[in-house]
């Protein structure tokens, strides 16, 4: 996926075009196998993490994570879960930057959205 996928490209978009790009980009890794899905996703968290700015960052996990709250609560820990797997596979300062950026997008997030979010990642 990343080779046709630039998400640094898609964090630059305006906010609707970015969901629209994304919320496709979730519906087919959806359909993915799990070690499919989990090297797609590597891919992009680890472009964002070395390559993008700290708004670019910012801008796809907001996005991102707005969408996925919209999800049953099932979906979300799923999605969430894999994160949370591709994360942990990066180098630790990778790592660190994305704990940060994560840190900041549930600062931004509306409180209903960043519950469903924080329920979700026990």
């Amino acid at each position: 996926m990343s080779s046709q996928v630039d998400p640094i490209q898609i964090a630059r978009l305006p906010e609707n075009q970015r969901e629209q790009q994304i919320r496709s980009i979730l519906q087919m890794l959806f359909t993915l196998k799990e070690d499919q899905a989990f090297q797609a996703l590597r891919g992009v968290i680890e472009t964002l993490a070395s390559r993008a700015t700290d708004d670019e960052y910012i801008n796809w996990c907001k996005t991102t994570m707005k969408i996925l709250a919209s999800y049953p609560d099932e979906v979300v820990k799923a999605g969430l879960a894999l994160r949370s797997r591709v994360v942990s596979s990066l180098d630790k300062n990778l790592q660190s930057r994305d704990q940060a950026i994560v840190g900041r997008v549930l600062q931004l997030l509306d409180e209903n959205t960043r519950q469903k979010l924080i329920r979700n990642m026990k």
